[in-house]
């Protein structure tokens, strides 16, 4: 038979979002006369949006106290790993960073350790900068039912280097195994992005971030993507192919993309490095999409005043809190044709020349938002 505490933690574990049994938790431990319920109480009562300033300000400082006194015993076997970064939430570990520091050690135990960690059994956002070896190791991981957040590698602004991108053959595997994903941040190479974009576990997913995929593909495979009825929830698609001569987004993705029966809820499309072009503009006017967005980015996709002109005959293009057509080649005639229906909401001042264009310099091009 159970005892209270295991019980308790039993239902935490099946529903996290349980405050009743967050509260029935933390009375628990106080009645053990162990810190952490005090630490929980406070965590809880500074979700409460009735606080005042003052009182958030005096719990607060009280829960940094209790952390400052306790940390080590309550990250457990986890506070020994360098380079970690971690919050907790209502007295749980909630998320967890692992950072790729320049010329650090990286610790394969970590994997592993994690998986038995009781500590992380209400994970909810978890950030690998690097994979070697990690994403094998966290296949079994109990919090896997109930991370929310995952982001595997880390953006690079600016020159893209193949050496500093997490390598991540089982990132799918993974994944599949993450009914409660709400946010997905990619930043790696060597998975199967076509797989990926197939999964039929991603209903929670909210948002979709992939940068740089493998190298071995020229382009998304955007119509597996657009084809996955499982997606009918991602408010967020944002994509940047690696900055190499070969690999875009093809107008026949964006095409699928945008006409897709499944991505009815989309708020926020970014479309780097594509060659859309003029007929991609005709595209997104024609789907209708223009409706239900807020935010379009189209940087480095051949645009030209034609292009801008399509857009700006559109009455759903001011619609947009923001246009970004960023690295395109309109002429002040084009940019200006869109800023008189966007005003300030329209980022488009850095456009290639015709040289530039010609050859193709954005293709090389890194993330520089």
């Amino acid at each position: 038979m159970l005892s209270l505490r295991d019980a308790l933690e039993s239902a935490l574990v099946e529903d996290p979002d349980d405050l009743a049994t967050h509260h029935a938790y933390a009375d628990y431990l106080q009645e053990q006369g162990d810190p952490r319920g005090e630490f929980i109480q406070v965590q809880l009562a500074l979700e409460d949006p009735q606080r005042s300033e003052a009182e958030q300000r005096k719990w607060q400082a009280r829960a940094e106290e209790l952390l400052r006194e306790h940390q080590r015993e309550w990250l457990g076997a986890l506070a020994d790993i360098p380079h970690l970064e971690y919050r907790f939430v209502r007295g749980w570990l909630d998320a967890l960073m692992v950072r790729d520091v320049a010329d650090a050690v990286h610790h394969p135990e970590l994997g592993p350790l994690l998986c038995v960690a009781p500590e992380a059994r209400l994970l909810r956002q978890l950030v690998l900068e690097y994979d070697g070896g990690l994403v094998e190791a966290l296949l079994d991981a109990p919090f896997l039912r109930n991370l929310r957040v995952l982001q595997v590698g880390k953006p690079m602004n600016g020159f893209y280097n193949l050496f500093e991108v997490a390598e991540s053959p089982l990132l799918v595997k993974l994944i599949a195994k993450l009914p409660r994903l709400e946010e997905l941040r990619l930043f790696a190479v060597d998975y199967e992005v076509a797989r990926l974009f197939a999964l039929s576990k991603l209903s929670s997913l909210r948002l979709l971030q992939i940068y740089y995929f493998s190298e071995a593909l020229d382009a998304y495979p955007l119509e597996v993507l657009a084809e996955n009825a499982a997606l009918g929830n991602l408010t967020h698609l944002l994509l940047h192919p690696p900055p190499h001569r070969v690999s875009r987004i093809r107008l026949t993705g964006v095409r699928a993309i945008v006409h897709s029966p499944h991505l009815r809820n989309l708020t926020h499309l970014q479309l780097h490095r594509s060659d859309l072009g003029d007929v991609g503009c005709t595209e997104i006017v024609t789907s209708g999409i223009l409706k239900r967005l807020k935010v379009l980015d189209l940087r480095h996709g051949e645009i030209t005043d034609a292009g801008a002109r399509i857009l700006a005959d559109c009455p759903d293009l001011q619609r947009l809190e923001l246009l970004d057509i960023d690295r395109n080649a309109l002429t002040q005639t084009g940019i200006d044709a869109l800023r008189r229906v966007l005003g300030p909401a329209l980022r488009g001042d850095n456009q290639q020349t015709a040289e530039e264009l010609a050859q193709r310099h954005y293709l090389y091009e890194g993330d520089l938002a």
